[in-house]
């Protein structure tokens, strides 16, 4: 039925439910990508950032720590200079900085998260709402049929609807996928950052005393 028609043919039979498919097709491969450099830029040279700086707290050179978590991309560089910042005002206040630096980190890293979770639940739905508008207008094309054109009319008309079924699925599938991907990153990368944080609190403290 559809063997001649080419890749953009055949997405064209799926009417203009196809134009939004796209869009957030388009949309949720872009935030796909865009995460995926913010993740790199967060946890390059990481392993490299811990070895020295954990040297550098045993010194006890503060500034010289300060320097080393600004020259870092990581976010675990951004909340230990936040605590370092606050080191000479005692304990407490190098906790609430660093935890307030902690917070700012998570939501930068689940920015714009939100826009592939909806992705991958709506598109269905999308491609669906698709599917009953062909399969109205094919049996409506049946009821105004006088040449006897009967079932061979309404599967024609119904296997064009079903490709926006397809196309829903095809692009709900790769987000639901990456969010979850992202989710389970980010939770990682979170626990990481506390766990870590906690760790140089503790000998920044040790060192203090």
């Amino acid at each position: 039925m559809f063997q001649e028609l080419s890749f953009f043919q055949l997405l064209s039979k799926g009417g203009w439910t196809m134009i939004v498919l796209a869009g957030f097709s388009i949309l949720s491969v872009a935030v796909m990508l865009e995460r995926g450099w913010v993740f790199h830029r967060a946890e390059k040279g990481k392993a490299d950032f811990l070895g020295r700086l954990k040297k550098t707290l045993r010194s006890g050179n503060i500034s010289e720590a300060i320097e080393l978590c600004e020259g870092s991309t990581t976010s675990l560089a951004s909340i230990i200079k936040a605590g370092l910042h606050s080191f000479h005002h005692g304990e407490e206040a190098m906790g609430e900085s660093m935890e307030k630096a902690a917070m700012k980190e998570t939501l930068h890293l689940e920015k714009n998260l939100g826009i592939i979770g909806t992705t991958g639940s709506v598109t269905p739905f999308v491609g669906l709402f698709g599917t009953v508008i062909g399969i109205i207008r094919a049996f409506h094309d049946l009821s105004l049929s006088t040449g006897g054109g009967g079932p061979l009319v309404v599967a024609n008309g119904i296997a064009e609807a079903l490709v926006a079924t397809a196309s829903g699925l095809f692009v709900a599938v790769p987000a639901v996928i990456m969010f979850n991907y992202y989710t389970h990153r980010v939770n990682r990368m979170v626990s990481e950052m506390e766990t870590t944080a906690s760790e140089a609190m503790d000998m920044l403290i040790e060192r203090k005393a």
